[in-house]
């Protein structure tokens, strides 16, 4: 019986390899989308209305206030999602 799992835990295992691989790309899509348009937007401030504040925070809480306030300040989740940090971003 146990040998008949080796082959459920090897599919199970490369599902899982393959949906990692998708969120990275995803993840790394919407690195450079983000950095695209922080480009676009230069200095000037970003300014949210009280529905897309409270819509940040409530993805934010999922997320932990430590790394919300990592991301804030290096502008990457690279400890958690295995990317190296931007050695290049603008300051804003």
């Amino acid at each position: 019986m146990p040998n008949m799992l080796y082959p459920f835990r090897f599919v199970v295992i490369a599902v899982a390899g393959w949906m990692n691989q998708k969120q990275q790309h995803a993840i790394e899509y919407l690195r450079e989308e983000n950095r695209v348009l922080r480009e676009q937007l230069g200095t000037r401030r970003l300014r949210f209305t009280d529905d897309q504040r409270r819509r940040m925070a409530s993805k934010a809480k999922l997320v932990g206030r430590r790394l919300v306030n990592d991301i804030a300040k290096h502008g990457y989740a690279g400890h958690i999602v295995g990317l190296a940090p931007q050695t290049h971003r603008q300051q804003v």
